[in-house]
């Protein structure tokens, strides 16, 4: 079982939480927890992977080096380096101190994390995707635990949190999306919640291996044209429809983003033809 948990490790509420899961861990007899970062029986088999929340994001003094932090340990020593680090900063005294943050690498054993956090460019881009990400799940409460499309918010006792792994742990449960229907279900979300440029950011990796297929040409269009990128959106529906001419939405869409480029009577000649084709449209 892989556990998330999403987390603003300068909350206190973070550290009761993950107390909690360690004992709800150590209960069903997964033994290490979130502080090891994982832990396994024959019942029951465990992975906690920590993930990045901010509870006020605007925050100019937001723990982002922490939360780079931890996303660096991962990257450079799996889950369990991950899981040392987590454990020092929830007991550090300031995680916003940048020299503090050097000694909770050190004393997690993440030697090479302090100079990797001293770079401008370590772990920036994966911090700003997982946020993303969170945000297009709906996580907003710090800490939440995750497992697949479950959800348990707040420090929740080591009971419920036993309930809820239990539960999430079924087979019906567990079962999961392959990565990039995820991928493009969440990008969808950012364009509802009015964040297109978030969802151009998750879908690069699909527009860069899948970049033929129409349901990632039709989000990627969506959200040009909800940030005013009309030429991108329009080069991506002619394309779809060179492909696929009979592509009503596409054409509908098409119809739209040169009706705001001006272009009045090419937008009806497109419009007309996607009403025609699907009369719900008009």
């Amino acid at each position: 079982m892989r556990i998330e948990m999403w987390a603003d490790v300068a909350n206190p509420w973070t550290y009761v939480a993950a107390e909690r899961l360690r004992t709800a861990l150590a209960t069903a007899g997964a033994g290490a927890g979130a502080g090891a970062g994982a832990g396994a029986d024959a019942d029951l088999a465990a992975e906690v992977v920590w993930r990045p929340l901010l509870t006020d994001p605007a925050d100019p003094e937001a723990p982002r080096d922490a939360l780079r932090l931890l996303l660096l340990a991962e990257e450079h020593g799996g889950v369990e380096l991950q899981g040392r680090v987590a454990a020092e900063l929830l007991a550090s005294h300031d995680v916003r101190d940048r020299a503090e943050l050097a000694a909770v690498a050190e004393r997690a054993g993440f030697v090479n994390g302090a100079n990797l956090l001293s770079s401008e460019t370590a772990g920036h881009a994966r911090l700003r995707e997982l946020l993303l990400i969170g945000k297009a799940r709906g996580i907003t409460i710090s800490p939440t635990v995750a497992v697949g499309e479950a959800l348990l918010e707040f420090a929740m006792s080591p009971a419920t949190i036993g309930e809820f792994l239990t539960a999430a742990g079924e087979p019906d449960a567990a079962r999961t999306l392959p990565e990039e229907v995820e991928r493009l279900r969440w990008a969808e979300e950012l364009i509802a919640l009015s964040d297109p440029l978030g969802a151009l950011v998750l879908l690069d990796p699909l527009l860069a291996e899948h970049a033929q297929d129409p349901n990632v040409r039709r989000v990627a269009a969506s959200a040009y044209f909800a940030s005013a990128q009309l030429g991108r959106a329009r080069q991506v529906l002619e394309a779809m429809l060179a492909d696929h001419p009979a592509d009503s939405y596409a054409r509908l869409m098409l119809g739209r983003t040169l009706e705001r480029q001006g272009l009045a009577d090419e937008a009806k000649t497109h419009l007309r033809m996607a009403v025609a084709m699907t009369p719900e449209f008009a």
